[in-house]
């Protein structure tokens, strides 16, 4: 059940359509015009006239008013909050017996003054307890008003809410609208006019239902609470038809009384209030984010959505459909060009112009900024055979999508920011993490590889023909890079500088250690294996000496991921076990500053025991 559209000037209200009887649809609605004006109320369906069961009557069953009343200051200028008291009053003293009232303030916190019940004694005993707070948390209020209502079905549901200020807390918007529209509650909206920003609270009145009745006259906001009530008690009326349908028929009903129409649509078989009676009414986001509810950004959001698909589509047939090299360079072996297919070339390059254009644009970018460098050393330490400039382009597009993506789905600014960042964050670690894992696997081959070269050279090899002997022994990551350094060395460039290019494209000062002896034993001579050899035996003792600091730097190393995931995982089932409580520290200004400084010194002290674990061999 959704509340119905919300109205400053129209009489009529349709507030509910029961449609659980196809035979007899009930139709509730408020009309707050002339009294006669009723008898000649009709009802059309699919533009066809239906006939009345019989005259409008007065809602049958009892009713549940909650009074939200905020209680900031500038609610208590001009005598707004005294007004607002005096008017709850006099509504409590109207109603018939048997209403149940709930008194709910928005103070600095939402405090719940006093349960659903039908002693109006107790009720305005609370109404009268109101006093003035600094600011307003009308969306906790609100909140809480759903969640009363929530638990008292078969009753009317109804919501008074008085208002001056915005709300303290903005993040708690989400919840608040939810638990009023599930609640099904109707919501009657007295707002003091001035600096507020009154959006929020007319496009809930829209979805939820009820009336907005705006003053800028202080002494003017009891009377408008007290014309509210009267509405409730006296201008809610039912009327009943016979529909006709059967299951899954729409009908498009015209409720006409007095001249005015409202409009709405149903299907056979369930109750309709407001936003499901009227979808076109009201904002749809709940997001505090106007810009979302743009088709045209949502056209823009769903363009990226396909643009990243078809990148990530395009990423990953680059990371397992790889060229090989000799395929690469197949068209310059005939000299006459005989190998190059011109027109499939120009089709390639048709077919690919928008995202060559895309990485071309990121790539000058990146390379003004000093990203591109990064980027590609990166992206071969991990193996991921993608240029820099692709990679970049798609993180980007991923990265925006997966923010709108984040932003559409979690109906929050904040969690739509977090979101983004996590996108950000995750490819990062992704391509660090295949990085370091490809590094390491590196170094441990590195000692028997230099054993291996060594025993070529004493063998008559060449230094060129043992590294292209153990090149097709070893296994990746290592036999990958000697094939790499293999053939640029054929291709021209001098073995030293592709053993010294591979040392730094892996990140491994012992590699280049290595490298160095083998330049300057080539530039003054000797015994160029036994040298090998020797360094060979110098890391195997350097990676003994590194597992022997690993293992005795063990229990640091779990204390302090111990003590790292300890607040956050306990501060996770704190959250389960009892999400009210725990709510708190995301909702109060001061809640969310200690979780701010609390998560900054985790961070430090992490950091912390993490340097001093971290000894360098």
């Amino acid at each position: 059940m959704v509340g119905a559209q919300a109205q400053t000037e129209t009489a009529l209200i349709m507030r509910e359509v029961d449609a659980t009887d196809p035979n007899s649809v009930k139709v509730d609605f408020v009309w707050t015009g002339p009294q006669g004006d009723l008898a000649g109320a009709s009802i059309s369906q699919n533009g066809e006239s239906k006939e009345l069961t019989g005259a409008p009557t007065p809602i049958p069953g009892p009713r549940s008013v909650v009074f939200v009343i905020d209680t900031s200051q500038a609610m208590d200028q001009d005598g707004a909050l005294i007004s607002a008291r005096e008017g709850a009053a006099k509504v409590v003293d109207a109603s018939p017996e048997g209403t149940q009232f709930a008194v709910v303030q928005a103070g600095d916190q939402a405090d719940l003054k006093s349960e659903l019940t039908t002693d109006k004694t107790v009720t305005k005993s609370a109404i009268e307890g109101l006093a003035p707070t600094a600011g307003a948390s009308t969306w906790g209020a609100l909140r809480i008003a759903g969640e009363l209502l929530k638990a008292e079905p078969g009753v009317q549901p109804n919501i008074i809410l008085a208002v001056a200020s915005n709300s303290l807390n903005g993040a708690e918007e989400p919840v608040g609208r939810t638990a009023v529209l599930s609640a099904g509650a109707t919501v009657w909206t007295i707002e003091k006019t001035g600096a507020m920003r009154t959006g929020p609270y007319d496009s809930l009145t829209n979805r939820a239902g009820g009336q907005i009745m705006a003053t800028d006259d202080a002494n003017a906001v009891g009377g408008l609470i007290e014309s509210s009530g009267t509405t409730i008690n006296t201008q809610q009326f039912q009327v009943a038809y016979s529909s006709g349908l059967g299951e899954q028929q729409v009908a498009d009903i015209t409720l006409t009384v007095g001249g005015e129409s409202q409009s709405g649509s149903f299907l056979p078989g369930s109750v309709y209030m407001g936003e499901a009676l009227h979808p076109e009414v009201g904002s749809t986001n709940t997001l505090g984010l106007p810009l979302l509810d743009n088709k045209a950004v949502l056209g823009v959001a769903l363009v990226l959505v396909l643009i990243a698909a078809a990148g990530a589509a395009y990423a990953l047939t680059s990371l397992f459909v790889r060229d090989d090299l000799s395929n690469v360079l197949q068209p310059y072996a005939d000299p006459y060009g005989a190998g190059i297919d011109e027109d499939e070339e120009g089709n390639a390059l048709q077919k690919s112009a928008i995202v060559k254009r895309a990485v071309e644009i990121t790539e000058q970018v990146a390379e003004n900024q000093g990203f591109l460098t990064r980027a590609e050393g990166a992206l071969e330490r991990a193996n991921l055979p993608l240029r820099a400039g692709e990679a970049l382009a798609f993180y980007v597009v991923i990265v925006i999508v997966v923010t709108l993506l984040g932003l559409f789905f979690t109906r929050n600014l904040l969690g739509g920011i977090v979101v983004g960042v996590l996108a950000a964050l995750i490819p990062v670690a992704i391509v660090n993490y295949l990085a370091k894992r490809r590094r390491k696997a590196f170094m441990g081959q590195l000692p028997d590889t230099l054993q291996l070269l060594a025993g070529t050279l004493r063998a008559g090899y060449s230094l060129m023909q043992g590294v292209e002997a153990v090149s097709q022994e070893v296994t990746d990551p290592m036999g990958l890079e000697l094939r790499r350094v293999v053939t640029e060395a054929r291709l021209g460039r001098p073995l030293e500088e592709a053993l010294e290019a591979s040392a730094d494209r892996m990140d491994s000062p012992d590699f280049a250690w290595a490298v160095m002896a083998i330049r300057i034993q080539r530039e003054v001579g000797g015994n160029l294996s036994e040298l090998l050899m020797t360094v060979a035996d110098t890391m195997v003792q350097r990676e003994r000496l590194r597992r022997d600091v690993q293992s005795l730097t063990a229990e640091g190393r779990m204390s302090a991921i111990v003590l790292g995931s300890l607040p956050a995982g306990l501060g996770v089932i704190m959250y389960v076990l009892n999400p009210k409580y725990t709510g708190v520290l995301f909702t109060d200004p001061v809640g969310i500053g200690m979780l701010i400084a609390a998560v900054v010194a985790m961070l430090v002290g992490f950091l912390w025991m993490r340097k001093i674990i971290d000894i360098e061999i």
